[in-house]
C-alpha cells in the first residue's frame, strides 16, 4: 500500500475488524478530517463521474416511476397545506421506496470509491462495476435501514408527543441520527467483507458504538462543513460531496481496514 505523497499528514493506521469490535482502536478527529481532505481533491474526477451518472440514472427512474405509480407533483409544490388524497399517498410512497431500492448498488459505488480512496488505491470500471454483483444485499440493507427508521422515528414521536411537540421534534431527530450513524459500515462491509446485510448491519452498529463519540464528532463536523460550503450558490458541494463520502471510507479503513482482495466480478 502505498504512502500519502503529503508529508505534513501521514497516513493514518489501517484499522482491524476484532479490535475495532472490542473498543480497542482510537480515532482522532483531526487527522480523519485532514486525510478526508487530502484524498479528496485527487479523487474528484473519479467521484463526480460517478455522482454524474447517479443523477442521471435517478432522473430516469424517477420518470419511469412517476408513470407507473403517478402523483400530482405541483400540489405539493404550490399547496402550503396538503391534500394527500389529491396527492395519492400510496403512490407517493411506493414510488420514492422504490427509486430509494433501485438506486442503493449504484449509491454504494460512490461509498466503495471512498473507501478506495482511504486506503490509495486507484478505482477502474471495471472494479466498480463488480459493486453490482452485491446488488441484492445492498437493495436489502437499503430496505431494512429505511423500515427501522420509519419504525424507530415513529416510537420515539409518539413518545414525544406524550411530552409535548418539541420534544417529539427532537427525540425523532435524535433518533434518526442515531440510527444512520450506527448503521453507516454495513454497505462498506457488504461489498468489503462479503457479509450479507443482517450480519452487516449487526457488524456496523458493535463497531461504530465501540467508537460513538469520536465517529459522530467527525461525522457532525463533516455535515456542518457541506452546509457551510452549500451558502455560495452550491458551488462549494463539489468538493464537500466528494470528501463526505471520502470520510466514510477514512473512518472503515481506521477502524476496520480495507480487505486486501478486490472484488471479481
Amino acid at each position: 500500500m502505498s504512502n500519502n505523497s503529503n508529508n505534513t499528514t501521514p497516513n493514518l493506521p489501517v484499522g482491524d475488524f476484532g479490535q475495532a469490535l472490542r473498543g480497542e482502536i482510537k480515532l482522532t478527529i483531526g487527522q480523519l478530517l485532514q486525510r478526508s481532505w487530502d484524498i479528496t481533491l485527487r479523487s474528484l474526477p473519479w467521484m463526480l463521474g460517478v455522482f454524474i451518472g447517479i443523477v442521471a440514472l435517478n432522473i430516469v427512474v424517477s420518470d419511469v416511476l412517476a408513470l407507473v405509480f403517478p402523483f400530482d407533483e405541483q400540489v405539493l409544490a404550490e399547496q402550503t397545506e396538503i391534500d394527500w388524497e389529491q396527492v395519492n399517498v400510496g403512490n407517493f410512497i411506493a414510488g420514492s421506496l422504490l427509486q430509494e431500492l433501485i438506486l442503493a448498488p449504484f449509491a454504494a459505488m460512490l461509498v466503495y470509491i471512498g473507501m478506495l480512496n482511504a486506503a490509495d488505491r486507484k478505482p477502474s470500471l471495471r472494479i466498480l462495476r463488480g459493486v453490482l454483483k452485491f446488488a441484492p444485499q445492498l437493495v436489502l440493507v437499503a430496505f431494512i435501514k429505511l423500515v427501522l427508521t420509519a419504525v424507530v422515528a415513529g416510537v420515539f414521536a409518539a413518545i414525544g408527543l406524550l411530552l409535548g411537540g418539541a420534544i417529539a421534534v427532537v427525540l425523532v431527530m435524535l433518533a434518526v441520527i442515531y440510527l444512520q450513524l450506527v448503521m453507516m459500515f454495513a454497505v462498506p462491509l457488504i461489498i468489503d467483507r462479503e457479509l450479507n446485510a443482517p450480519r452487516a448491519l449487526l457488524a456496523s452498529f458493535l463497531v461504530i458504538n465501540k467508537a460513538m463519540f469520536p465517529v459522530l464528532g467527525f461525522m457532525a463536523l463533516v455535515v456542518i462543513i457541506c452546509a457551510i460550503s452549500a451558502i455560495p450558490l452550491f458551488l462549494g458541494l463539489i468538493f464537500t460531496l466528494p470528501m463526505a463520502f471520502n470520510a466514510i471510507g477514512v473512518v472503515y479503513h481506521a477502524l476496520i481496514g480495507l480487505a486486501d482482495t478486490e472484488i471479481v466480478e
